[in-house]
């Protein structure tokens, strides 16, 4: 027995369910004052209604100690529950249980589990309106759990969130809502969501915060649009946790782990910027024209570019500017940030009501907004070269503009400390992971002009 691995544990109160069973008194080299030691097992497959075989002084040690979920389905024919901790939390195992001072604490874990499966009795289905308990080690699910129901051949996921827990005491779903449940096909796969539509929540939130823009009510909108948000994360950690299980190339765990790993970097970035979003209250004042409210963006009314500049576009400023034949409608490149700017200028002589600029990163992230993670692009070599801005057009950015991802980088006026300018959105010959709208890592020479970074134009009103 390893000497004393229990002391700085002696605080949680953590334990297990299963059989559990007598071990051989400690000597006096291990952990003084401890009077008994137990192992519990809480195991990976559970099933209702099992009869336990702990004794009655047990049974108290483990009441007082287990935690879980408590779950209340109000439909029928559910078959099968998967439990999972999407952190990858140990929420299932084995461990020693001590019992010192007449305090009980949790030795280490071994054959830990983040998954745990619960079935019915006797093969059946769940009872409509019975309270069933799932057991688990109490621990921090803050971050996101999973709950996969599967019910007459389908299957649906809920996904909650800020919730902990703790020793003797069951977690019910915050927020769960049977009829908003979207059950797919058990053999469909798991997809992680991407740009959830406001439900009611969010939407009264905003309706209150436009009513009286208190800081209160600031609050509460960003609080609501917080754990939308971090649900979202919560599903694609579960994907990255499958991938992790699944996958055959390592490439897409460390693409969905960047994938992550952003999102809860940058969180409060990204929750203000869908805020700024949210209260922005301009309509476009011309559909029928080329640009688009730039929700969110600070300045005079702006407004972005639907696609990148063409090449016919820039061939209507300079003349002598010439590109192969039957690309009128392909993306101007190997044009330098001056040049790029230069052209801003000249559209602007020809406006008196707007000028023209490059935009800014915060600018063209809150165009884009989030990259959905299946969309079809011209990225990581699937064309030879680049094609016409509107070769993808299916695919919108939250500004509903085009040809955000993939094709060719875009010129931003924002630079990196060394002097360079940020270009974003990727190119033909990019991974899928360098054109999400948050990768930050690629800048470009502004002096020189590159054959796969393009231009996209900011209006404003003068």
């Amino acid at each position: 027995m390893k000497k004393n691995p229990y002391l700085a544990l002696l605080l949680q109160a953590l334990v297990i369910l299963g059989a559990c069973e007598k071990m051989e008194q400690p000597s006096s080299d291990d952990v003084a004052g401890i009077e008994a030691i137990f192992v519990i097992t809480i195991s990976a497959n559970q099933k209702a209604d099992a009869v336990s075989a702990l004794s009655e002084a047990d049974q108290k040690v483990f009441d007082a100690l287990t935690g879980g979920l408590r779950l209340n389905f109000q439909m029928s024919g559910i078959s099968k529950l998967e439990i999972e901790s999407v952190d990858a939390n140990a929420i299932a195992g084995e461990a020693d249980i001590i019992e010192m001072d007449g305090a009980s604490a949790l030795g280490e874990i071994r054959s830990p589990h983040s998954i745990i499966t619960f079935l019915p009795a006797d093969g059946g289905t769940m009872e409509a309106g019975k309270d069933y308990c799932i057991h688990t080690l109490p621990c921090d699910v803050y971050g996101g759990y999973r709950i996969t129901i599967y019910k007459d051949d389908q299957v649906a996921d809920y996904f909650g969130v800020h919730q902990v827990i703790e020793a003797g005491s069951f977690i019910s779903p915050l927020d769960l809502v049977e009829s908003e449940l979207e059950f797919r096909g058990i053999e469909e796969p798991f997809l992680e969501e991407e740009r959830p539509g406001l439900n009611s929540e969010t939407q009264n939130a905003l309706r209150a915060y436009k009513q009286s823009a208190t800081e209160e009510n600031k609050q509460t909108l960003l609080d609501v649009m917080g754990i939308k948000y971090d649900k979202v994360v919560a599903r694609k950690k579960a994907k990255l946790r499958q991938l992790e299980r699944e996958a055959k190339h390592q490439s897409l765990v460390e693409e969905m782990q960047a994938i992550v790993d952003e999102m809860v970097e940058n969180r409060e970035i990204r929750l203000y910027q869908q805020f700024l979003r949210l209260i922005d209250p301009r309509e476009d004042d011309d559909v029928s024209d080329q640009w688009l409210v730039l929700r969110g963006a600070a300045g005079n009314n702006p407004y972005i570019g639907y696609a990148p500049v063409t090449n016919a576009e820039y061939n209507a400023y300079m003349s002598d500017f010439t590109y192969p034949q039957g690309q009128d409608s392909y993306p101007v490149c190997n044009v330098s940030y001056a040049e790029a700017a230069a052209y801003c200028e000249w559209l602007g002589a020809n406006d008196t009501k707007h000028a023209y600029r490059l935009p800014s990163e915060e600018d063209w992230i809150l165009g884009a907004g989030h990259m959905p993670k299946d969309v079809k692009m011209n990225s990581d070599h699937v064309e030879i070269g680049l094609t016409a801005v509107d070769a993808y057009a299916k695919t919108t950015g939250a500004c509903g503009g085009i040809d955000f991802w993939g094709n060719c980088w875009e010129w931003t006026s924002t630079q990196t400390a060394s002097g360079e300018y940020i270009v974003k959105g990727g190119a033909w010959d990019s991974s899928r992971d360098e054109c999400r709208s948050e990768y930050s890592d690629a800048a470009c020479d502004g002096s020189k002009g590159y054959a796969n970074v393009g231009i996209r134009v900011v209006r404003v009103d003068r």
